[in-house]
């Protein structure tokens, strides 16, 4: 007997349970049954207290109160309950005999409609009901949704909060860099002498700590290693590019800047670098150099952009010699013999094509027209030169 009572507990929980998931209800609430009984012994005591109204025959019938109350207010299943409640009491009052000359049929449609007509009104207005109920269930769904949403992003910003003034507490008591080293450095890269290797150690130093930068001068059969910084002892990376390279087409037929940052430049560096940029001539007709990083600390990258790049590279010096016959006046010695032109004049003129031609063997050097020196033509020389 105590297997069956706690059976029929689980299940009732269980029933009770579903509209707490968010469906439509399947059995009334307590309340509707507190108010069904009520309903219904209101109208049994007052057919009992005054019987010669007989309540329970008055038409309408008094029990369409319960029925249109429990339909409207509850829906479906409290509205079926009112009218199985109402029809009990209406058959426990006594049915209307059956007439003089009155058929079955007649009869029995006569004592049965009024239940009939309860349970369709208990059917259609529980059924409109319910359709407030489920739009009324949706909303409050979507309510604890956003309150929950609201709620986790409430405290999403005060933890976001919290942490920006960690940061601004790191940002204000962090060491900055001293302002004048940052401007001797820059300023030691467009001096006359200045050695490219001591310029960009000074440069990872001051501006982008740790990071490792190179130079490269340009000529129009590729690029060439001048000078580098923060290279480690098994550094992989490239000392010269060719003409076809796609970082020398960005760098030097682009004129562009690559960073890593920019879409499709990643493929443009293959894995020589973060970030390059060109070194143009002062005038910025030619591109004479690159400017290249092949690693630096993440949080540098911002202090490593195209601005400050192009900075750097335009105060900087291309330290490389351009390589030209030099002729004795009066041995007028072999043009096997060279010499080094200025850095500084070299980072001014630029790569120039047209100078720059294959000796022969066998060559000789036209002498100029008093048979001293090296014929001059329109301000170029036309001593033949070669590359190194």
């Amino acid at each position: 007997m105590s297997d069956t009572k706690s059976a029929w507990k689980l299940s009732w929980a269980q029933l009770k349970g579903w509209n707490r998931d968010g469906g439509l209800p399947v059995l009334p609430p307590a309340g509707a049954l507190v108010e069904l009984a009520a309903l219904v012994a209101v109208i049994v005591l007052a057919d009992w207290a005054f019987p010669a109204f007989n309540v329970a025959a008055l038409e309408p019938s008094p029990f369409w109160l319960p029925v249109l109350l429990l339909s409207l207010q509850y829906g479906t299943a409290a509205g079926l309950l009112a009218a199985a409640a109402a029809t009990a009491a209406y058959v426990f009052n006594g049915v209307a005999e059956q007439a003089v000359g009155e058929n079955f049929f007649s009869f029995l449609l006569r004592i049965w409609a009024l239940p009939i007509l309860w349970i369709g009104v208990a059917l259609v207005l529980g059924q409109f009901r319910l359709r407030q109920i489920a739009a009324k269930q949706e909303l409050r769904q979507e309510l604890t949704k956003r309150s929950i949403e609201a709620q986790t992003l409430a405290g999403y910003s005060k933890d976001l909060e919290a942490r920006c003034q960690r940061l601004e507490r790191q940002l204000t008591t962090r060491m900055q860099a001293p302002v004048k080293p940052v401007l001797d450095a820059l300023t030691g890269l467009a001096g006359p002498s200045v050695d490219i290797n001591t310029a960009l150690d000074v440069v990872a130093q001051q501006i982008w700590p740790g990071a490792a930068i190179s130079v490269f001068s340009v000529s129009p059969a590729g690029c060439e290693l001048i000078g580098k910084s923060g290279w480690p002892a098994a550094a992989t990376w490239a000392s010269e590019f060719g003409a076809s390279h796609p970082l020398y087409q960005a760098i030097v037929s682009d004129r562009r800047g690559v960073s890593i940052l920019n879409r499709g430049d990643e493929a443009v560096l293959s894995r020589q670098g973060v970030a390059a940029s060109p070194i143009f001539t002062s005038d910025r007709s030619r591109v004479v150099g690159m400017l290249k990083i092949e690693n630096i600390d993440p949080s540098l990258l911002d202090a490593a952009g195209d601005a400050h790049r192009a900075l750097i590279a335009q105060l900087m010096v291309v330290g490389r010699s351009e390589p030209h016959v030099v002729v004795d006046n009066e041995t007028q010695a072999s043009p096997g013999r060279t010499s080094s032109r200025d850095a500084v004049a070299r980072f001014a003129s630029g790569w120039r094509l047209s100078h720059w031609r294959p000796i022969a063997a066998d060559a000789s050097i036209p002498s100029g027209p008093d048979g001293t020196g090296p014929a001059v033509d329109a301000g170029r020389s036309s001593i033949p030169r070669r590359t190194s």
